[in-house]
């Protein structure tokens, strides 16, 4: 009973997450632009919160610094006052993020090891925050007259067609663990299944609807780097015998735990598509 109630949460958290983030993302490219910022922020917090950063000086000077690269983005993106913003400006935000945290650890008669808790936090923003950043910039190249709402949609769909599938068939047909070592319960079965299924749709995709790119191309670097990135998610988790990175989602955990795949697949997806 208890893990029937547990999937009827999962699935109706799915369902209403969709329900939302899906129409957003197609009407206006304000929508892809909110779901990257929430989803990279939270995601930002859990991890910091989740590496036992939880000075608040230093989770809001972190986040702080991440939201101005948003506001920029959304400034370029409307056009606000004829600006024209360069990469540099991102550039520039980050690398000054660097000697402000770093003064931030100077005053705080607390802190006792400073190198590891500042690295986590530049890891956070590498890990987190930049493949939200390249999400975007995939899909609003160059302002809105630019922006193509397929890329961010058949992303998700493949990743969410392939977390969807491993998780069916891992707890159908599971038995053989694909990586004991970081997570006990991820079967080859389940990974298998995810892999068939999503290549499987990027094949369709392809067909019915075709891009300058392959979305066969997409599906098997989701298929391979996003299953990676899981692994990678449950490493840092287990270092910090940490089970969730939180409770925002119910049924899934926090929005690392959800996102997590795309935050290794996303900078490869980029590569591609913009090296085309």
């Amino acid at each position: 009973m208890k893990k029937k109630n547990e999937l009827l949460t999962r699935a109706i958290t799915g369902v209403v997450a969709v329900s939302i983030a899906i129409p957003a993302i197609v009407l206006s490219p304000f929508g892809i632009w909110l779901f990257c910022v929430i989803v990279s922020l939270v995601s930002f917090w859990e991890f910091m919160k989740g590496m036992l950063i939880e000075k608040g000086r230093y989770l809001w000077t972190a986040l702080v610094g991440g939201m101005s690269v948003w506001i920029l983005l959304l400034l370029d993106l409307f056009k606000v006052g004829g600006l024209e913003i360069t990469s540099q400006s991102y550039q520039t935000i980050i690398l000054s993020l660097l000697p402000v945290l770093a003064i931030v650890a100077l005053f705080n008669k607390e802190e006792e090891r400073p190198v590891e808790t500042l690295g986590t936090i530049i890891l956070g923003y590498v890990y987190v925050v930049l493949p939200l950043f390249l999400f975007y910039k995939i899909s609003v190249p160059k302002g809105i007259e630019s922006y193509n709402f397929a890329i961010p949609i058949g992303t998700l769909y493949l990743t969410w067609t392939l977390d969807v599938m491993a998780y069916t068939f891992g707890r159908i047909m599971g038995k053989h663990p694909l990586f004991p070592r970081v997570s006990p319960k991820k079967t080859w079965e389940g990974s298998i299944g995810g892999v068939i299924f999503c290549i499987g749709m990027g094949l369709l995709m392809d067909y019915f609807f075709p891009q300058e790119f392959s979305w066969t191309i997409i599906s098997l670097i989701i298929s391979i780097f996003s299953q990676l990135g899981d692994l990678v998610e449950s490493m840092f988790k287990r270092s910090v015998k940490l089970k969730d990175s939180g409770k925002i989602l119910p049924g899934h955990g926090g929005m690392l735990d959800r996102f997590d795949g795309m935050l290794i697949s996303l900078p490869v997806i980029y590569l591609y598509v913009t090296c085309l």
